[in-house]
């Protein structure tokens, strides 16, 4: 290999392990504090989707064909939701979650590992 290509290889590495290179104004710590609230809403989006996908699955009842829509649409606005979340994480500096344990970790929203979901139970009667 010759000195130009190994020298082109060396600055594509540097290039692709530097950190995303954004304008801001905000400190370090202010881009640390926004990321970091903004990966805790993603991380309730994500464990809403999954919630209302939980649902949406297990819907029985009278209205089974109303509420399996609603949460059907219900969930797509959610997972629209999560790019443009990280897109600005990303934007401002910040790392985006990169795994489903650390949405896990990070989710302020509780589980529903029920076996059974009463239709009531998402929506009032």
């Amino acid at each position: 290999m010759n000195k130009s290509n190994s020298k082109n290889r060396a600055e594509l590495t540097q290039r692709r392990d530097a950190p995303l290179a954004t304008h801001s104004d905000l400190p370090r710590s202010g881009v640390k504090d926004i990321t970091g609230a903004m990966n805790a809403i993603l991380a309730d989006v994500f464990a809403l989707y999954v919630k209302t996908k939980n649902f949406h699955w297990h819907m029985s009842g009278p209205h089974f064909r109303d509420y399996h829509l609603l949460l059907d649409e219900q969930a797509d606005q959610l997972f629209a939701m999560t790019d443009p979340i990280a897109e600005r994480v990303r934007k401002l500096g910040g790392l985006t979650l990169r795994s489903i344990g650390q949405i896990s970790r990070t989710q302020r929203l509780l589980d529903n590992n029920a076996e059974y979901v009463e239709p009531w139970t998402c929506w009032p009667n």
